[in-house]
């Protein structure tokens, strides 16, 4: 059953979460959320921000110098490509090639020039984050599941992105926008849970 799609905050565009329904079934999706990239009539892209994976950068083995170098933990982007590692960071919006999403916040971007700007900040952990894979729509699916109310949109912030408590930021992120959404936060997904 389809939540109510009457509480959407604002439209869904590049620098906004969507936040999974609680009654999004998908265990690729269940209890996400998601920082849109990339939202047109061509098709939807972003990242999920709330899942962080069991393996570090090193495990990838990969001759970059960036990534051959760091230890980082691998977030789960979503189910598509898994195979890609994208940087989602905020160093600043002076890396050629980077894409801005919300205010000091960039994804890509010239991994040399990353790499450099890294070597002498001891908070670069705080800066960054290494993205397995991401999330995608074709098109017009994503606006076929705001309708059904399979996703609710809010404003997307630096705070939140690089959160350090992922396992409640889907729960967080309801209660913040109030109303009807803060009481689904503690709705488990199937009532016979209950």
């Amino acid at each position: 059953m389809p939540v109510e799609s009457s509480f959407q905050m604002v439209p869904a565009d590049r620098g906004t979460f969507l936040i999974s329904s609680p009654r999004l079934m998908d265990e690729n999706f269940m209890h996400t959320v998601i920082l849109l990239c990339d939202h047109s009539a061509e098709g939807s892209y972003g990242v999920v921000v709330n899942r962080p994976g069991t393996l570090t950068v090193a495990d990838l083995h990969s001759d970059s110098e960036l990534l051959s170098e760091r230890s980082d933990a691998l977030w789960l982007g979503g189910p598509v490509q898994l195979e890609t590692v994208q940087l989602l960071h905020r160093i600043g919006p002076h890396i050629p090639g980077s894409v801005p999403i919300v205010e000091n916040v960039h994804l890509g971007g010239d991994p040399t020039v990353i790499h450099q700007l890294l070597q002498d900040r001891t908070e670069s952990r705080e800066l960054l984050r290494f993205i397995l894979g991401y999330s995608g729509w074709g098109e017009g699916q994503l606006d076929a599941e705001l309708r059904e109310g399979a996703w609710v949109v809010c404003p997307a912030t630096e705070e939140l992105i690089f959160d350090t408590r992922p396992e409640s930021l889907w729960r967080r992120a309801l209660r913040s926008l109030g109303g009807g959404w803060a009481a689904l936060a503690d709705e488990p997904p199937d009532p016979s849970w209950n």
